[in-house]
């Protein structure tokens, strides 16, 4: 059976048929409108709206949590939407957009925008690839998630073969980009490694793309789509934030184990404020949050660990997340924190984000659960123990690196009690929170232990990179 029809009830309209329905989503119409719906509520909406998203393309079951924390932000008035994935069924040249007029899904057909189409295939890149489009899943699984949220739209569905050069495409679909305009990648991350390993490769493919590298590690399907993303960025001033970021294991245990699992992440794009397009001091940090947001109230700290309490026990549990709502418009900032369990005065886990890449609420709720269940010095944590375990937060402010001359110089730079560490040297990289102080007060100690962490030799500190950080922390009665 073809694919492709012509319907004399759709006015003679070719339409690219639904090739995954009852495969990687429910056929049904209500049910998956009702799916859909679940997993968008997941979400939270952003202060402004994305102009282009990273989504995942694996059956719903796996990749629909993490999807869904994506287009809960996208701008409901967005009319033209730019679909951008990866080829698995054809090798080509270049980028193929089928000859088609509409897309099919069990909530009916999506038109293509036939007018900027045109411009587009004026270009020799662009062309149509018989066999590119017909089975692949990677553009339809996210229309649906679109459906659901716009009410009348347009899409530019492009399957990318090999390109020797993403910026050539950024360059020619800018200008088709408006404020009513969605650019979505689709792709998942690593595939068939374990557990541990996945978290490992996806998180150095994240920090590639969040560090805004168009030529820096990726593993993921949809590799060079995330490289047309970040040059798109770059050409657009936006800036990317992760949302969510999980593996098939954590989303759906229930199919399968931990030992071949595929990586999910959902990442925004957003403007980026500390840009071309604003001013800012000399001495300003590019990073640095408004003088406004550097302050937690008594409230706030409340609120973040009564959020972190639930998020732990949740998580000990084997229940879902919590899903907050009235979040305060600070907790909605992207600030890195860190979540330290301790019973009866010793470390049980810690973990968490350096940079501000979630907004500090879902980072909140991520890192107790990580450092209940995912800190590799510890077993997790059992539900028996929940009752003796304290919790404290910090809350960083935008880590920046430092230069010295000498030993002697780094030393006189850092403030005991005050400074967090970042210490770098090759790929091997810890931190110590300002908290640490309190158990290691001498400086060289300090240094030495921290290059200890990082897997070095004590003395690697006298000439290793570093960045420094304040926290506010704050913990339980």
């Amino acid at each position: 059976m073809s694919l492709f029809n012509c319907n004399a009830a759709d006015n003679e309209i070719t339409v690219r048929r639904a090739a995954v329905a009852d495969r990687f989503y429910t056929g049904n119409a209500t049910k998956l409108r009702a799916e859909i719906e679940q997993y968008i509520a997941a979400g939270k909406k952003l202060k402004e709206f994305p102009q282009i998203i990273i989504s995942p393309h694996a059956g719903y079951v796996f990749s629909g949590p993490v999807a869904g924390i994506g287009f809960a932000t996208i701008d409901k008035n967005t009319k033209r939407v730019f679909l951008i994935g990866p080829s698995h069924h054809k090798y080509f040249n270049g980028i193929s957009i089928p000859e088609v007029d509409a897309y099919e899904t069990p909530l009916g057909n999506v038109p293509l925008d036939k007018k900027n189409i045109k411009k587009l295939q004026t270009n020799p890149l662009f062309s149509t690839q018989e066999g590119a489009h017909a089975m692949e899943h990677c553009l339809e699984v996210q229309i649906p998630f679109l459906q659901v949220l716009l009410a009348d739209f347009t899409i530019i569905p492009m399957i990318v073969g090999h390109l020797k050069n993403p910026a050539d495409v950024a360059e020619l679909i800018r200008p088709l980009i408006d404020d009513k305009t969605l650019v979505v990648i689709s792709s998942d991350f690593s595939h068939y490694h374990s557990h541990t390993e996945a978290k490992n490769i996806d998180k150095r493919s994240i920090e590639t793309i969040l560090n805004g590298n168009p030529d820096g590690f990726i593993d993921a399907c949809g590799e060079t789509p995330i490289r047309i993303a970040m040059q798109l960025a770059l050409k657009m001033n936006l800036k990317p934030h992760l949302l969510d970021a999980r593996n098939s294991y954590e989303t759906a245990p229930q199919y399968g184990s931990g030992d071949r699992v595929v990586g999910y992440a959902s990442i925004v794009y957003l403007p980026d404020s500390n840009g071309a397009e604003k001013k800012t001091s000399a001495d300003e940090s590019n990073d640095a949050p408004d003088e406004s947001t550097q302050v937690l109230t008594e409230s706030d700290k409340a609120f973040l660990l009564k959020l972190a309490r639930n998020a732990l026990e949740k998580a000990v549990r084997g229940e879902k997340p919590p899903t907050p709502t009235n979040i305060p418009s600070i907790m909605q900032e992207f600030r890195g924190c860190f979540v330290t369990l301790t019973k009866h005065g010793a470390l049980r886990g810690c973990i968490g984000y350096i940079e501000g890449i979630k907004p500090l609420y879902q980072a909140v709720i991520d890192n107790a659960k990580n450092a209940a269940l995912e800190d590799p010095r510890f077993p997790k944590v059992t539900p028996n123990e929940l009752k003796n375990l304290k919790i404290e937060v910090s809350v960083l402010t935008p880590p920046e690196p430092f230069n010295y001359d000498n030993p002697d110089d780094l030393l006189n730079k850092i403030i005991p009690g005050v400074d967090g560490i970042i210490l770098r040297k090759g790929m091997r990289q810890a931190t110590f929170l300002p908290q640490v102080w309190d158990q290691l007060p001498d400086k060289v100690t300090f240094l030495e232990h921290l290059a200890m962490k990082a897997g070095m030799g004590k003395d690697d500190w006298k000439d290793a990179q570093y960045k420094k950080y304040q926290a506010i922390h704050f913990e339980e009665e």
